[in-house]
């Protein structure tokens, strides 16, 4: 899909946020480059940008709650989805060496990605920064020697720094899921519809869990996730954001009553196209 849209990234220009919304959108985009993922929401809502691009989970950190919960509280509903392999490289200027390094600055996710090469670095102090890529501009801006970056290919080109370590990362099947968020009124990037993202809470009894997923798998529809989440309101209380797998169209009307009827509430985050994985 390619169109002049601005889009929302938590990040900087050359972020792994930035590489997703590549992939969705295509080259050349306007990006409103955000600190936060609030600011992503904000700036999605309030028309600043026509579309959103959030990271959701990980598949060595797992997910990102704080971002299910700011997705429901939203508005904002999911459109879209991009799953992208994350390589993780230590970069820094031109001329630098590993062992004279006294700072590595990367986002919190991908200094714990790095953990093993990390705990090598003898005399490097770990410095957690809002972003991957910003850490890179950060040395390049103020030719901070000595500092390296952990960030991706598109931060080194982006910011002119040269790679030191290649694959840093923990583990090499390290992917990253990423929703593409928008308005209500905002059009769809696709027609297709066979994923759907979904929030409840059911009844506190026992086995209203069990029914409910139950009467789901007769619908043949696939449950591929499903994460629980401490109701604040509510002791020892939980809600569930779902992510189901929908094969015929008639399916998501049954969905939707069955939700109807068996939780005490419900939230349809989103019904949209299955994406691809990148890389």
């Amino acid at each position: 899909m390619k169109n002049n849209f601005t889009i929302a990234i938590q990040g900087m220009r050359g972020s792994f946020h930035h590489e997703a919304a590549t992939y969705i959108f295509g080259l050349g985009l306007k990006l409103e480059e955000c600190h936060s993922f609030s600011d992503v929401i904000n700036s999605t809502k309030n028309g600043h940008s026509d579309y959103g691009v959030m990271a959701i989970e990980n598949s060595i950190a797992g997910c990102i709650i704080p971002n299910y919960n700011l997705l429901r509280h939203s508005g904002l509903e999911v459109c879209g989805e991009t799953g992208i392999r994350v390589r993780l490289n230590l970069m820094a200027l031109n001329g630098e060496e590993i062992g004279k390094l006294t700072e590595v600055h990367s986002h919190q996710m991908a200094l714990r990605q790095c953990g093993s090469f990390l705990g090598k670095l003898n005399g490097s102090r770990i410095v957690e920064a809002f972003d991957t890529a910003g850490s890179a501009k950060n040395i390049q801006e103020n030719k901070l020697s000595g500092v390296a970056a952990i960030a991706g290919n598109q931060a080194a080109r982006e910011y002119g720094l040269s790679i030191l370590a290649e694959g840093i990362e923990d583990h090499k099947l390290n992917y990253t899921r990423f929703l593409i968020l928008k308005r209500k009124d905002q059009e769809q990037i696709s027609t297709c519809r066979n994923k759907m993202s979904v929030y409840f809470e059911t009844a506190h009894s026992p086995g209203s869990l069990a029914k409910l997923l139950t009467s789901i798998s007769q619908l043949n529809i696939n449950l591929s996730k499903l994460q629980s989440h401490p109701v604040p309101s509510k002791n020892s209380h939980y809600g569930f954001f779902a992510t189901l797998d929908i094969s015929e169209e008639n399916q998501i009307e049954d969905l939707q009553q069955i939700l109807n009827t068996m939780t005490i509430s419900h939230q349809i985050l989103g019904v949209y196209e299955k994406g691809e994985t990148h890389g």
